[in-house]
C-alpha cells in the first residue's frame, strides 16, 4: 500500500517543487493512522490549511519521499500517533494546546472509542508553508494552488473517505469547486452555531463538511454541528 500510494504521490510534489523556486518553505505530505479504513469508504480525512511549521526545509521531492530518510514528509513511522504522543507535552509543541487537535479529536471519539488518532487521516490545503512557521501568504499560496488542487484530488481518490472535514474557514472554496468540475456546490444541509456555518454537500459519492478553522471558537458547539451533519444525513446519500 505505501508503495502504491508513494508512486501516486511522488510525481505531483516533483511537479510542486521541481517547477517552483521555493525558499525557507517546509514541505507537507498527508497522514493517515495504522487502522485508516482504505477502500472502505467509511473514513474520515480532515482538512487544514497549511502546517506551522514541519520536519523538514528539504526541497527534493526523492529525498521528502525516501522511505529509507528519518526526515522524510511521507509514511511516516509515528504518522497521526505524534498527535497523542505531543499531548500534554511540555518541551516543545502541545497537540492539546492546539484547538485544531481538540476539535478533530472531539469529533474522532464520537465514532472511535479507542486510539481515535489511529483511525482518521490529515491533510492540508496547501503543501507548502513557510519553514519558520505561520500560513503561506497570498503569493506562497497562488504559487503552489493549481499544483495543491491535484494533490488534494489525488489524496482523496487513495484514501476514499465517506467524510472530508475542511475547518478551513473560507479557504477551501476554490479547492471544492475543483473537485466538482468547477460546478456551483450544491448545499445539502447546513448548522448555525453562534455566528458561525457548517455546510454538508455532496460531490461522486463523498461527503464534505465545510466549516471553521476552531481557533477562538466554541469547540463543542463546533463539534455538534459537525456531528449532527453526520448523523442527521445517514440515510440521504445520492
Amino acid at each position: 500500500m505505501t508503495n502504491e500510494i508513494k508512486n501516486n504521490i511522488l510525481p505531483l510534489y516533483k511537479n510542486l517543487l521541481e517547477e517552483n523556486s521555493f525558499k525557507d518553505i517546509c514541505t507537507f505530505s498527508f497522514q493517515w493512522g495504522k487502522n485508516y479504513p482504505f477502500d472502505q469508504k467509511i473514513g474520515f480525512l480532515f482538512v487544514g490549511k497549511a502546517v506551522n511549521g514541519w520536519i523538514t526545509n528539504e526541497t527534493d521531492a526523492t529525498r521528502l519521499f525516501d522511505i529509507e530518510n528519518p526526515e522524510r514528509i511521507f509514511a511516516r513511522e509515528d504518522q497521526m500517533e505524534w498527535v497523542n504522543n505531543l499531548s500534554g507535552n511540555t518541551k516543545g509543541y502541545n497537540t492539546r494546546k492546539s484547538a485544531f487537535w481538540r476539535l478533530i479529536k472531539k469529533v474522532s471519539e464520537t465514532y472511535y472509542t479507542e486510539k481515535w488518532y489511529s483511525n482518521i487521516a490529515w491533510t492540508n490545503l496547501y503543501k507548502v508553508a513557510p519553514w519558520k512557521g505561520g500560513n503561506p501568504n497570498g503569493k506562497l499560496q497562488n504559487t503552489q494552488r493549481k499544483y495543491c488542487f491535484d494533490i488534494l484530488k489525488k489524496e482523496i481518490d487513495i484514501l476514499t473517505p465517506e467524510y472530508v472535514i475542511f475547518l478551513t474557514s473560507g479557504w477551501e472554496w476554490s479547492f471544492v469547486k475543483h473537485l466538482n468540475g468547477g460546478e456551483e456546490i450544491n448545499i445539502i444541509d447546513e448548522k448555525i452555531w453562534g455566528k458561525y456555518k457548517t455546510t454538508l454537500t455532496e460531490i461522486d459519492g463523498i461527503r464534505y463538511i465545510i466549516s471553521q478553522h476552531p481557533q477562538g471558537k466554541n469547540e463543542w458547539n463546533h463539534r455538534n454541528a459537525i456531528v449532527e451533519l453526520i448523523n442527521e444525513n445517514k440515510n440521504t446519500k445520492s
